[in-house]
């Protein structure tokens, strides 16, 4: 997690604070957008998870501030400012005036519609949308109604933790380890696992069209579901138009057809089923009805027409050996292409392997990686290998010896976070720096130090960042900015909410054409010019990391380390531009 974002939420979550230590944090949050979403997203969870746990929790401040009639005054302050006021008065008892900063109207705005989903419930009769209806915080003397406004306030309320064959209509269209907030999903085809933060497991099964409404209710309008309640997800609710099945503990499956009559199976525990005349009837385990038009009626007990998580986790076993399968068939067809320089599959059969075997057509244009650090563990499918960055050492390093006119880069990596502002996927390290750890009468590095006396190229870099524009290639003539010609472009995987996903990363570089294109999952991102048609010199490269002296380390307060932090598990250079269907080909035959 970024640092900055750590001390605001200990803040937030601190009775104690110091001034001195949260005032850079907040100065970055002024400007950073990120940083501004990021810690809106983790308040907006804090508070489903604390607002009920502390015996004075924060948010009941905002609840006090929010104790007012009218959505305006007589001096016709807006909702906001009359908050930030509130929470200004409290000074005197507590709240710093750094604190005060950290509460903008932004912010509090959104805690407050979270207060007020807290404590509010939709009504089940009213079967639209959560964010059209009017929804109210009480205290002892007043009530203060807040409307809801389509897309204010939202915050996840459950994750796709598993997918098989998932085939989306409509304009959501998840992928594992994707938060979902309230809203439409309708599954065209396949199956896949949602976990409810109020400690729920759904499998649906397509079709089926629902409607998340809450971490504890969900709207089925047609589908079949099982769900797997522990016991601080009693009560989660499910909907349809014929019924309300509240769970009493602990598992159950529902069918609604979409013409048909939908059916509850008990699988363990039992259900409470609400008609809409208001009949209440109990369904206990291994029983089952059907909700016809005059009323409920039993059915035959069959649980083995439903989803199971045992059935997903092996059609998940299934399908990821088949994929990598074919994946290692397309890996034989890229070696034999004769422009791929460098491809390392990971697939070293010796578990503690110290390097990483070039299966290039020509082995010979590029050297093995040497591994510094890094742990094997498993890749994209349980069979394929990876290595593991976790420490500021960890690293690959190799060489590719000599300049070219064309490039691509491929990589399969998974960010699993961004632990600086700059992370390195690929760099060259000077050779001067290389003879630091070799002979000096390395016959490779005296070679290599008479190329980069002839070229202008100082380095060539390719790196993640932060920042908005977060993927960035760029070639270095000489020390100073002005003396780089990059192109930056947008790279959503860098961001917390697609941590731990496997991405295909991508960018080629045409020299004579002075052409540079990222690409993500098989897609171009961003193209633009560069000044300069200059050959570019590779010659000894890192992948994942880049070394920095203590001192180098000491004179930038840290910002010289270019640290990744996650996995790695195939990385392809070639000496001239792929075209897009090869990228994309490249892409699908490596989809996890």
């Amino acid at each position: 997690m970024d640092n900055d974002l750590k001390t605001l939420l200990a803040a937030w979550l601190s009775s104690e604070w110091d001034d001195s230590e949260l005032e850079p944090a907040l100065k970055r949050l002024r400007t950073d957008e990120s940083l501004r979403k990021s810690l809106a997203d983790e308040l907006a969870i804090l508070s489903q998870a604390r607002a009920v746990q502390s015996s004075e929790p924060k948010w009941l401040k905002l609840e006090d501030a929010l104790s007012v009639e009218e959505q305006t005054d007589a001096r016709g302050e807006d909702f906001e400012s009359r908050v930030m006021a509130g929470l200004a008065e409290e000074n005197q008892s507590g709240l710093t005036s750094s604190m005060r900063k950290l509460f903008s109207p932004a912010f509090v705005l959104a805690a407050a519609v979270v207060v007020a989903l807290v404590f509010s419930r939709f009504d089940f009769a009213n079967l639209g949308a959560p964010g059209d209806q009017a929804v109210a915080i009480q205290d002892a003397d007043t009530a203060v109604k807040i409307e809801l406004v389509a897309g204010l306030g939202k915050s996840p309320v459950a994750v796709l933790s598993q997918s098989v064959n998932a085939q989306w209509g409509g304009d959501h269209r998840p992928v594992p380890g994707d938060n979902l907030e309230a809203g439409d999903l309708i599954l065209e085809h396949g199956t896949i696992q949602i976990e409810f933060l109020a400690g729920v497991r759904l499998l649906l099964q397509a079709p089926a069209d629902i409607q998340i409404r809450a971490a504890d209710e969900v709207l089925i309008r047609h589908g079949s579901a099982s769900c797997f309640v522990t016991e601080m997800g009693r009560g989660f609710r499910v909907l349809t138009k014929e019924m309300e099945v509240i769970d009493l503990g602990t598992a159950f499956s529902i069918d609604v057809k979409r013409d048909g009559q939908p059916e509850v199976h008990v699988l363990d525990g039992s259900v409470e089923i609400k008609s809409p005349q208001g009949e209440t009837l109990e369904l206990k385990e291994m029983h089952a009805i059907r909700m016809g038009n005059d009323g409920p009626e039993d059915v035959e007990y069959s649980p083995d027409r439903f989803p199971k998580t045992s059935d997903l986790r092996g059609r998940q076993h299934k399908i990821a050996q088949l994929r990598y399968e074919s994946w290692k068939a397309n890996a034989v067809v890229l070696g034999a292409d004769p422009s791929v320089m460098l491809h390392y599959t990971f697939e070293e059969t010796d578990p503690s392997a110290l390097e990483l075997g070039n299966v290039a057509k020509d082995p010979t244009r590029a050297t093995n990686g040497v591994v510094i650090g890094c742990q094997w563990d498993r890749g994209r499918w349980p069979s394929k290998r990876a290595l593991v960055y976790r420490n500021a050492g960890d690293r690959v390093l190799f060489q590719v010896p000599g300049a070219v006119d064309a490039v691509t880069f491929l990589v399969w990596a998974r960010v699993d976070a961004m632990t600086q502002d700059t992370t390195s996927l690929l760099m060259t390290e000077h050779p001067v720096r290389r003879a630091m750890f070799l002979a000096t009468d390395n016959q490779s590095l005296g070679m290599a130090m008479q190329r980069r006396r002839e070229s202008t190229v100082e380095t060539v870099r390719w790196e993640l960042s932060q920042y908005t524009h977060n993927v960035m290639f760029s070639v270095g003539h000489g020390m100073q900015r002005s003396e780089y010609d990059e192109l930056a472009v947008d790279h959503p995987y860098t961001r917390s909410d697609r941590w731990g996903n496997w991405a295909c990363m991508g960018v080629t570089c045409d020299v004579n054409k002075r052409e540079v294109t990222h690409y993500l999952n098989g897609d171009p991102i961003g193209t633009g010019h560069f000044e300069r048609a200059v050959p570019l010199l590779l010659d000894f490269m890192e992948l994942g990391n880049f070394g920095t002296t203590t001192e180098e380390l000491e004179h930038t307060s840290g910002a010289a380390q270019r640290r990744f932090y996650g996995a790695i598990d195939e990385v392809l250079i070639a000496d001239r531009v792929f075209e897009a269907a090869e990228i994309k080909a490249f892409w699908e035959a490596g989809i996890p």
